[in-house]
């Protein structure tokens, strides 16, 4: 399927008045945004019979559009100033239901503290917080769209991109293509996501688990009986649902041991009731 064409990019400034004492420059910053749309591939850039770029009205078809609202904040103390930026991104496809439509809400937030020389004219102040301003904008606003047009590309990519992604460091492209490894069955990635149950980053761990799910995986099992100790109660929560959903006899034998002998009454509880739900699947099983 062809990629969808480029709609309108609009930057909207959202600064409270008297806030700060330079103006965001919108059309810098959605020429900005509208480069990274199309260098990503994600989209493309509708030409009209006239050679003109087709607005969102001449495109036929799907068309991507992106909605942007930015604000400016900062705080100054003699030598030295604070530049803030918040961001929030619609990224969206109309019409709403094509295939492969897009519909995300994006939210980025971002800091410097930079040098503001003592003795220097307004003048001169005013264009080194208007620059200081206007590229912290372009770095919140940019790499909270680059980050969603990865993942997106990601969604459509080969199992080799994927095991890639995933084999990555961190970040949010790997915990996407964790996701897209349980969602499509790929098997092959099992032994990486039973490594990271075991992940530092719990938000890394939750997606694993939830891609070995996924995949009903009853070598997650050992994993997490193991992984995490008895008395981590906000981990035990966890683990006694996603064994329940695993199933298996060490399934059962791990939540008749928990409901036996902890030491936490509401874990007990909870463990005795997903026992008692797995042997109510696998008897409708048989």
């Amino acid at each position: 399927m062809p990629p969808p064409f480029l709609g309108a990019v609009s930057v909207a400034d959202l600064t409270p008045a008297g806030a700060v004492a330079v103006t965001l420059d919108t059309d810098a910053l959605e020429e900005s945004l509208r480069n990274r749309l199309l260098k990503s591939g994600v989209v493309v850039a509708p030409a009209a019979t006239d050679g003109r770029a087709a607005t969102e009205t001449t495109a036929p078809t799907r068309t991507v559009r992106l909605r942007a609202e930015v604000a400016l904040d900062g705080a100054e103390v003699p030598g030295k100033a604070l530049a803030r930026v918040a961001v929030r991104m619609q990224l969206d496809t109309r019409p709403s239901d094509a295939p492969g439509a897009i519909d995300e809400q994006l939210a980025a937030e971002g800091e410097k503290t930079y040098v503001v020389a003592k003795g220097g004219s307004a003048a001169a102040t005013r264009a080194l917080q208007q620059q200081v301003f206007a590229t912290l904008a372009d770095r919140v606003a940019g790499d909270l769209l680059d980050g969603t047009l990865a993942g997106l590309k990601l969604r459509n990519a080969s199992p080799a991109s994927i095991h890639a992604a995933l084999t990555a460091d961190a970040g949010e492209l790997r915990e996407e293509a964790i996701r897209l490894a349980g969602q499509r069955q790929l098997h092959e990635e099992v032994p990486r996501l039973l490594d990271l149950l075991t992940n530092d980053d719990e938000a890394t761990r939750d997606a694993a688990l939830g891609a070995l799910i996924t995949m009903k995986e009853p070598r997650a099992v050992p994993v997490l009986t193991k992984s995490r100790s008895l008395r981590d109660r906000r981990e035990m929560r966890k683990i006694i649902e996603a064994i329940s959903l695993l199933g298996g006899e060490e399934a059962l034998d791990y939540l008749s041991f928990v409901a036996a002998t902890h030491d936490d009454d509401e874990i007990r509880a909870q463990a005795a009731e997903a026992r008692q739900r797995l042997l109510r699947r696998l008897d409708a099983g048989h």
